[in-house]
């Protein structure tokens, strides 16, 4: 699996919009295997965004989870 890079998280979230929007075309045009898909690659989209909070935690409070030291 390859590792989050948290400055690509703003991609992440344009994808997500991209994605969503996709899905409504798909829902209009009654693609139903085209919105499985995209349902699938939204299930996938939110597992990266929970990776990117949990690696956003850890940088800000540290393993020790008493925040950084500055």
């Amino acid at each position: 699996m390859l590792r989050l890079d948290l400055a690509q998280v703003p991609r992440l979230l344009e994808i997500e919009g991209n994605t969503r929007e996709r899905l409504e075309e798909a829902h209009r045009m009654q693609w139903l295997g085209e919105v499985a898909a995209l349902k699938e690659s939204l299930r996938h989209i939110s597992e990266k965004k929970k990776q990117a909070d949990r690696l956003r935690w850890h940088a800000e409070h540290g393993e020790g989870g008493t925040g950084a030291l500055s």
